[in-house]
């Protein structure tokens, strides 16, 4: 993963655990552009889950944003839970619960999701060169650091 991939991936974080989903779409999706494999998988699962809370957050298309949570699910479950640095089972688990949340809301059966239905991808991981330095099995690799503090 490029340093800028990893910055970007820091700062689309930090934007949708405050709420700013379309922000954190931008920001990601500049660093998709420039990736391939499961980096670019991972991008855009994101891209697409933060779609979705965008809409919800908005109360629209709710049948649309439960498309892109199934979406954006199906890509996140296909990238090695180690490779991001971030706990991406937990992080779908919760985006799974609130889908459901959107799934009742486009059936008719309640008013759109609310902010509590929305996880924080911050509180299931952080993303971060020493994240990112782990090996598939959770060790970590020898990485060169700047500083006491990694930078």
């Amino acid at each position: 993963m490029r340093a800028t991939t990893r910055a970007a991936l820091r700062r689309g974080q930090a934007l949708f655990d405050r709420g700013s989903f379309f922000e954190a779409h931008e920001v990601w999706e500049a660093a998709w552009l420039g990736e391939t494999g499961s980096v670019r998988t991972l991008l855009q699962g994101l891209i697409q889950i933060a779609a979705a809370f965008y809409k919800v957050s908005r109360g629209e298309r709710a049948a649309g944003a439960v498309r892109l949570f199934d979406a954006g699910m199906g890509r996140l479950e296909s990238v090695p839970e180690g490779e991001s640095g971030l706990r991406l089972a937990a992080f779908i688990a919760a985006v799974r619960a609130a889908r459901e949340a959107a799934s009742r809301w486009a059936a008719g059966e309640s008013e759109p999701p609310g902010p509590g239905t929305r996880p924080k991808l911050g509180s299931v991981g952080r993303v971060g060169p020493a994240a990112a330095a782990r090996t598939p099995r959770g060790r970590r690799r020898s990485i060169r650091t700047k500083g006491p503090g990694g930078s």
